[in-house]
């Protein structure tokens, strides 16, 4: 361009100047110019003050955008603290619900009384150590019946008691009811605990081992009597089983009627049992003697006033062998099982 550039080519290149787009040379040309004519100059500053209003909208439109993101932006991460805060909240409450309220079912617990009246079935127990408390109970659905299923929580201060008492109204109860390894039959009878245990230990042959030292421990022969070691006969029948207690005692009719009772169970429970031997030392003044009891299948038939072998056939059967004992000879067993 030269000196002699007409306006309108000086007017059509102002834009360009103003966004920097033009030479060196041609910005040299385009000020020169400007310098020299007014109308040129009027509207480069026209042109000039838009271009900055213009800009100056962009700019608060763009911070108008920004400052709504921002808007938007806080109040999303609002929403997410809320939730996050709401959600924790819920799963503590339903946490804390399900711990100190709800519970749920006990391990063990050891059952303190059962009766049976002609409307209600009465239970209460205690739960074991001081971290476990009563919730509540359900009766669940079985194959023969309907099972009592105890629910345990955390201490709190509204609820302390291991302990619980309930009557349980019999027209809700469909078959038996199976409470803590006992039964409930629908006449009323109540099977033990021990009843039932015994009846799982019966077994055909004496000469299971595994299956007597199953028997023998269910009926805590060792813990009433002491210590002993077994001796089975089983070459040639009535098959036997002698056992040898270690510990001595000084009141031999106490202890010969202990296990006339426990030899009628055995005999009872083991198909082919025919006679149990017991030998142990008495204590007497002028010294110790060795005592040797046998009790065969026929001497339990006349102990008990009924074949000994019928006492197996059901858990009613050993419950009532259990409650003939408990009169002949005082023979008692832990009834309610924990």
């Amino acid at each position: 361009m030269s000196a002699h550039t007409p306006c309108h080519m000086i007017k059509d290149l102002l834009p360009l100047y103003l966004d920097d787009l033009v030479s060196e040379e041609s910005a040299a040309e385009i000020e020169q110019h400007l310098k020299s004519c007014s109308d040129c100059q009027e509207y480069y500053e026209h042109m000039k003050s838009e271009l900055l209003e213009e800009q100056a909208q962009k700019q608060t439109e763009t911070q108008r955008e920004i400052n709504y993101l921002k808007k938007i932006k806080q109040h999303t991460t609002k929403k997410l603290i809320l939730g996050t805060v709401l959600t924790l909240s819920a799963c503590i409450l339903a946490l804390a619900v399900k711990l100190f309220i709800i519970g749920s079912p006990a391990d063990t617990y050891h059952t303190t009384y059962l009766n049976v009246d002609k409307d209600t079935i009465q239970v209460g127990g205690t739960l074991a150590g001081s971290a476990q408390i009563f919730s509540h109970y359900k009766l669940k659905e079985t194959k023969n019946g309907s099972e009592l299923i105890i629910y345990t929580c955390l201490p709190s201060p509204w609820n302390k008691s291991g302990a619980f008492h309930l009557e349980l109204p019999k027209n809700k109860i469909q078959g038996t009811l199976s409470i803590n390894e006992m039964t409930v039959k629908e006449d009323g009878t109540i099977i033990s605990a021990m009843a039932n245990q015994l009846f799982q230990n019966k077994h055909p042959y004496i000469g299971d081992t595994t299956a007597n030292a199953r028997l023998s421990q269910c009926l805590g022969i060792g813990n009433e009597l002491g210590n002993f070691t077994n001796e089975l006969q089983t070459e040639t029948t009535p098959y036997g089983w002698t056992l040898y207690f270690e510990n001595s005692t000084n009141n031999s009719a106490i202890f010969d009627e202990k296990m006339k009772g426990f030899s009628c169970i055995i005999l009872a429970l083991i198909d082919n049992l025919g006679e149990v031997s017991w030998e142990y030392t008495l204590e007497l003044a002028e010294g110790p003697v060795t005592r040797t009891r046998t009790m065969t299948e026929a001497d339990c038939t006349a102990y008990l006033g009924s074949s000994v072998k019928n006492f197996s056939k059901s858990p009613e059967d050993v419950q009532e062998l259990l409650d003939i004992l408990k009169r002949q000879c005082g023979l008692r067993f832990v009834v309610f099982s924990s």
